[in-house]
């Protein structure tokens, strides 16, 4: 079955209409800045390669690490914790503490004097972004309907682009900036290091940012299928994975279809962003700013125009009645997006490369979209932020960390060294066809999850 009527799912308890549209798309657009911060403070690293592999004597796999496994590791793990709490408590709040975690762990890398302090830093950036994704997400879906939420989504997503896109583009200025720059002199810490002033100032200024979460409102609760018993938040995290794994089982083929899908898209276009920028370094020879422009400018262009075109075609197939909307749409552009993407990566002709990067954020760059939009249809409210961050505990994990480092073991390993280009097309060979196989396979799954998504009982 792939088309049924497209009703909306209507909350077995809350009855009352949705927050106007102005609450609505300002919470929206508010969340959206914070994933831009949060992306921001996760990508400037890949501006910063060289200087770090430099100063600190580092490996690339060892750099893969600091850019994927360590805040990946973090990210999931702690993510688990923050993703019940959002289910639990006031969403802002946990979007406040945060905020406030990942930008003074952003500054704490700028004050790395080794390989295993700056691996701790990253941990912590991971530890304080783990909580924003299970609380904006929960908050999008209780702000609207279903038939208008993958739009919402695109526009929370597209922060991610934009924050990419702005690391890039004003990173590198700011880092050829600092390199220009008298050196920084801090008591007791001494001279700086260029890449350590730019993580300073990149981070501090998050801490005050963090405060606009309270200019949210905390919407109400919808589609909580059954009451939440009133207990402590502490034992309430125990609680919350139990539940979530039998209504997992209960619907394992949409589950399974979902994260193999999902899940090997994201290992090819995260592993992909880590390495643009050095690749770009050593197959064109740019400088920080020049690769900055370049990507920073693809990036914005895909990620601003490709996610409000996938959240409206979503959005407009389901309305239709095709109940696999998010299953189908985006097996298509993983289809699309496959060869686009290996010309690029093995082009050594930068506007090759650079047009065919901007494609590829257009057709892949709403992946975060458009899984939590089809997780959360399925999903009661009291499981959403669990359930958003048990994938990023699982795949997300294995994202994150197999990506970026893969890509090194393929370039170092398998093609001789300073190959970024081979092992990025390699991993796209691989991931993204298998992902579109998994997606259409489970578009019959998907429809019986959506039909079925308010007929789950708990033991």
């Amino acid at each position: 079955m792939s088309k049924t009527d497209a009703k909306p799912l209507a909350s077995t308890t809350i009855s009352s209409p949705y927050p106007s549209a102005g609450i609505g798309w300002y919470s929206t657009i508010l969340l959206a800045f914070l994933y831009w911060l949060s992306i921001l403070d996760r990508t400037i690293i890949s501006l910063l390669v060289d200087p770090i592999k430099t100063d600190l004597g580092i490996t690339d796999v060892q750099f893969g690490m600091l850019h994927g496994l360590a805040f990946a590791v973090a990210f999931s793990l702690f993510g688990l914790a923050a993703g019940s709490l959002a289910d639990r408590l006031n969403r802002r709040l946990v979007i406040f503490f945060s905020v406030s975690v990942w930008s003074l762990a952003t500054a704490a890398c700028g004050l790395a004097k080794d390989f295993g302090h700056l691996l701790i830093a990253r941990v912590g950036v991971g530890v304080g972004e783990a909580g924003l994704n299970p609380c904006a997400t929960s908050m999008i879906t209780d702000l609207f309907p279903p038939q208008r939420r993958t739009m919402a989504m695109a526009i929370y997503a597209m922060g991610a682009s934009v924050g990419a896109g702005c690391a890039y583009l004003f990173g590198g200025m700011l880092v050829d900036a600092v390199q220009q720059a008298p050196a920084v002199v801090l008591p007791v810490l001494g001279e700086l290091k260029p890449w350590q002033t730019v993580f300073l100032i990149i981070g501090i200024p998050g801490v005050l940012l963090s405060f606009l979460s309270f200019t949210m409102p905390e919407p109400a609760r919808r589609g909580v299928q059954h009451a939440q018993q009133s207990t402590p938040w502490f034992r309430s995290l125990l609680q919350s994975y139990p539940a979530l794994l039998r209504f997992m089982r209960a619907r394992g083929k949409f589950f399974f279809f979902h994260y193999l899908g999902f899940g090997l898209a994201s290992i090819g276009f995260v592993g992909g962003v880590a390495w643009y920028p050095a690749h770009m370094a050593r197959t064109f020879g740019w400088t920080s700013s020049e690769i900055g422009l370049g990507l920073g400018v693809a990036m914005i262009f895909g990620g601003v125009l490709g996610k409000p075109l996938c959240g409206y075609f979503v959005d407009s197939l389901f309305r239709r009645g095709y109940m696999d909307a998010h299953f189908r749409w985006y097996a298509g552009c993983l289809i699309v997006a496959t060869p686009i993407g290996l010309v690029a990566a093995t082009s050594d002709i930068p506007w090759v490369f650079l047009g065919g990067y901007a494609l590829f954020q257009l057709l892949l760059g709403p992946v975060t979209a458009v899984y939590v939009a089809s997780l959360n249809l399925v999903t009661p409210n009291e499981l959403r932020g669990a359930g958003v961050a048990f994938y990023s505990a699982t795949v997300g994990l294995i994202a994150l960390s197999v990506g970026p480092i893969m890509i090194a073991v393929l370039s170092d390993y398998v093609y001789g060294g300073d190959a970024i280009g081979l092992g990025i097309a390699t991993m796209f060979a691989i991931c993204l066809p298998l992902a579109a196989f998994f997606l259409l396979r489970g578009r019959s799954a998907m429809c019986d999850a959506v039909t079925a998504a308010q007929e789950w009982e708990p033991d």
